[in-house]
């Protein structure tokens, strides 16, 4: 498969690349990802100021989670034969729009538009992020991925934390108006982007394609990237409660918190050499393997460096295997059906973090700080059981359904 290049004559932002990867498709997925970070991280203040209640906060963000999934879901359904530049331009000029509609809300003190707004945010990210990921997949040569999407996870992990501290600057400076703006830069930078990138298309086999509904590898790593979701992406949330339960005041267990985003980013990077070295789904099941053990530690030990040092090697564990699941997505799918493949890869992901929160929220609830744990680890559990079938050779043709 051909590498994703610019046409002649382009700008030097254009041809710049790290490693195999056009440096427009490091930008992109931060600015796709870093726009809901920008809504999210204002909610707390809406709320601090009065413009929306303690259960509006709730809801509305719930609302935006679902907005992407939906938006994933239409390019699934309707736009992914649209040229995937249209895609990220229509996109882009959404998220501009939805800025606008959140000034307006915080002018009039308007829930309606606060809502409106806050929807369409997540419907720009399900739609950006299903283009941005075909771009990504054609800029990468098949079962050679994992280094390149590693990297490109990595550039997003490090943007989504400066987001936030970019937001609370703005807010210091110049309050509300200053955050906006810096949002409605961030919204026209992805326009400006988007604009460069060439028009042709990627070139499509001449042979007929499985459907999706019967490439049932596509499935199974389909339910990979959802099970790995619904275990881990939303651990963060809860481990400040862990510790507090072992006695820690509520700045130690943020501090401590704060290890499991440094072991995601360096997690990308070190499960992507092992799955280079070895093979995707081994990768990912010595990942889930590794979860398992930091996560017991974690549940018995008390000692504060002890935990700070289980905390890091869970993050690395936990959400490193992100960028090796999605490649091994995009292997499973053939050139003209990643735009509708990446679509539903977005859905999995973000429906398995949704219904993750969502259950060991209840089980917090229910059964304690410890229980939300114990349910990610067998979660882990399931995933290495499935993996272990991927791996064996009989099994995958099993799994294509290939005598």
């Amino acid at each position: 498969m051909s590498g994703y290049s610019a046409s002649e004559g382009s700008s030097a932002l254009e041809s710049a690349k790290i490693g195999n990867v056009d440096l427009r498709l490091y930008a992109l997925p931060a600015l796709a990802k870093g726009f809901s970070v920008f809504f999210f991280v204002l909610l707390p203040v809406f709320y601090a100021q009065k413009y929306i209640a303690s259960l509006e906060v709730g809801y509305v963000g719930a609302l935006s989670i679902a907005m992407l999934v939906c938006g994933a879901l239409i390019v699934t359904k309707w736009l992914h034969k649209l040229a995937t530049k249209l895609l990220l331009q229509v996109s882009a000029w959404l998220g501009l729009l939805s800025v606008g509609l959140l000034y307006l809300g915080v002018a009039s003190h308007s829930l309606p538009l606060f809502i409106l707004a806050y929807s369409l945010s997540g419907l720009v990210v399900g739609l950006s992020m299903s283009g941005v990921n075909v771009l990504i997949a054609h800029a990468t040569q098949k079962d050679n991925r994992f280094a390149d999407l590693a990297r490109v996870s990595m550039v997003s992990d490090v943007m989504r934390i400066a987001f936030p501290g970019l937001v609370v600057l703005a807010l210091y400076v110049g309050g509300i108006t200053a955050a906006l703006s810096l949002i409605a830069f961030a919204a026209l930078l992805f326009i400006g982007i988007t604009s460069t990138l060439p028009d042709q298309s990627p070139s499509v086999s001449a042979a007929p394609a499985i459907r999706l509904r019967y490439n049932r590898l596509f499935r199974s790593m389909l339910n990979l990237e959802f099970l790995d979701s619904f275990a881990s992406s939303q651990l963060f949330v809860f481990l400040p409660i862990l510790f507090l339960t072992k006695g820690y005041s509520i700045q130690n267990s943020l501090i401590l918190q704060t290890a499991i985003f440094a072991g995601y980013l360096s997690g990308r990077w070190l499960i992507g050499r092992l799955a280079k070295k070895t093979s995707g789904i081994g990768a990912v099941v010595i990942a889930e393997l590794g979860m398992i053990i930091s996560i017991s530690l974690l549940l018995v030990i008390d000692n504060l460096v002890l935990l700070y040092i289980c905390t890091l090697v869970l993050g690395i564990f936990a959400r490193g295997t992100s960028p090796v699941i999605r490649a091994l997505v995009f292997d499973s799918l053939p050139n003209e059906q990643i735009k509708k493949g990446s679509a539903l890869h977005v859905v999995a992901g973000d429906t398995g973090s949704a219904l993750g929160q969502l259950s060991f929220g209840l089980l917090l609830a229910w059964l304690g700080a410890v229980a939300p744990f114990v349910a990610s680890a067998a979660i882990a559990g399931l995933i290495i059981l499935l993996g272990l079938r991927l791996h064996n050779p009989r099994a995958t043709w099993r799994i294509l359904g290939r005598s």
